[in-house]
């Protein structure tokens, strides 16, 4: 009987078997290290982002800032176990992977105290505390979201128990959030007052905040000069000339390297003071209101919601990387640019060469071209910059474009054209605005002939094709 079995070992079949048993074992211990070397690689090698938007990466500004961190940031995400939300979790896992960032989960119902420390605000589930040394701001998680087609509803839309959530903000929220935390100190805006200026709304005011930048009003005719610390002199649609002294002001300030951001409104007295700050920097106010006369280039019907090509700049980058996002400039005024040896003068936004101007508004009943209105292209808003002094002017055609009536129509793309200028002029090109992405899919779309055709192909030739190929593979195993 032992021998029987000892020789058992002996046989071909037994050497076989042990041989594959050998190398199932080699296998399964090459993939199990595999395995446990590619859970120690950072997401970005591990976790491909196949998102038209890019949804899962981060942008090139946000890795610029993370990566010149001097200080460690902590980010808190405030989520049950369980109730993680994926987007949430795989843009934390980016930020994770730079040296002075950590990410940690934080049960808020286990550790209800834990956010009370840095906010008095109720926490949010998925919402994210970003924290520096004394410095620290809550980021809800209702405020990482928006929507593409319902942006003036506060709420989640929920069917099936499914969150339809359009437009992810997240990573402009987060990065914004470090930045903020990082820097003791933030640049400040001071916007003119006294000459009829439309100003801005407050939750205008409260996006600039969130980009870090402080807001001040400033009435220069008890000021002996503009601010030290004015890091960008905003004039918001003035309807009142500037007095000499103003002007006079505003020019010193300039000379000495400062940054205007401006808005012109439209108004039929003349503004000889205004209009020659904007010529200083080669942009000659036309005045009156755009009109659009092709369709592809004016929003829903009105062709005074125009619809300008967009130009390249650093302000209008976010913008310009795809062709989905669009801005719409309501009651909008035209410029032209001149030369001038010193400054450098880029369109940012520019009319159709079919465009024509209503110069004048008083008593007027159409908004039909009429004789006289002048038509071509005209420039809607503008950056420029003198090479010598370092000033620089940044100049809307309009007062209301970045509010929400009409940045909504454009999923945000309005606001964020605003915030991009006040970076540049700040020179904060770091934190150039973050634009949202989409969430929703891309669909491929047919016409109706090709719809056609997949209709009879798909579900008849297909299968014919299959059967075709089998017959083949049989006939020739048949004939060998």
């Amino acid at each position: 009987m032992k021998g029987k079995i000892k020789a058992s070992f002996h046989t071909r079949s037994w050497r076989a078997g042990a041989y594959s048993i050998f190398a199932a074992v080699i296998v399964i211990a090459i993939a199990v290290v595999a395995n446990f070397a590619v859970n120690a690689l950072p997401a970005s090698v591990t976790q491909l982002d196949m998102t038209a938007s890019g949804l899962y990466s981060l942008t090139e500004g946000t890795e610029q800032i993370l990566a010149s961190l001097d200080k460690d940031v902590d980010i808190y995400w405030l989520v049950q176990e369980g109730y993680e939300n994926p987007t949430m979790e795989q843009v934390l896992q980016k930020y994770a992977e730079f040296d002075r960032v950590t990410v940690t989960k934080v049960d808020p119902v286990r550790y209800p105290g834990f956010a009370a420390d840095y906010t008095d605000a109720e926490v949010a589930e998925n919402s994210a505390l970003v924290v520096c040394g004394e410095r620290s701001m809550y980021i809800p998680y209702g405020d990482m979201w928006t929507y593409s087609d319902y942006d003036t509803y506060a709420y989640y839309m929920t069917y099936m128990d499914t969150e339809y959530l359009d437009v992810f903000s997240g990573e402009s929220k987060l990065t914004s959030a470090v930045n903020y935390v990082t820097h003791e100190t933030l640049p400040v805006m001071y916007y003119l007052t006294g000459h009829g200026e439309t100003g801005v709304s407050d939750s205008v005011l409260d996006a600039i905040a969130l980009n870090n930048i402080e807001t001040k009003s400033l009435n220069l005719l008890t000021e002996k000069a503009v601010p030290e610390d004015c890091a960008v002199l905003a004039l918001f649609g003035p309807v009142e000339d500037l007095t000499d002294r103003e002007a006079e002001l505003i020019a010193d300030y300039a000379a000495g390297g400062g940054q205007l951001l401006v808005t012109t409104a439209y108004t039929a007295e003349p503004l000889p003071n205004f209009d020659a700050l904007l010529a200083s920097f080669g942009v000659d106010l036309l005045g009156g209101y755009v009109m659009e006369s092709d369709s592809r280039y004016y929003s829903y019907g009105y062709i005074d919601l125009v619809l300008p090509a967009i130009g390249q700049h650093e302000i209008t980058a976010p913008l310009t990387r795809s062709d989905s996002w669009s801005v719409v400039m309501p009651d909008c005024q035209a410029m032209t640019l001149t030369d001038d040896p010193d400054v450098t003068v880029t369109p940012l936004l520019t009319s159709s060469a079919t465009s024509y101007v209503k110069l004048s508004l008083e008593g007027l009943s159409s908004y039909d071209k009429a004789e006289g209105d002048p038509e071509g292209s005209y420039v809607l808003a503008a950056a420029a910059e003198n090479g010598e002094t370092g000033g620089r002017l940044v100049v809307f055609g309009s007062t209301r474009f970045m509010e929400a009536d009409f940045s909504d129509m454009v999923s945000g793309a309005n606001l964020d054209l605003f915030l991009n200028a006040a970076d540049w002029l700040g020179r904060l090109e770091d934190s150039i605005s973050i634009h949202p992405k989409q969430l929703t899919a891309d669909y491929l779309t047919f016409d109706g002939v090709a719809a056609g055709v997949l209709k009879v192909a798909l579900p008849i030739a297909v299968p014919l094709l299959f059967l075709a190929a089998g017959l083949v593979i049989f006939i020739r195993r048949r004939r060998r």
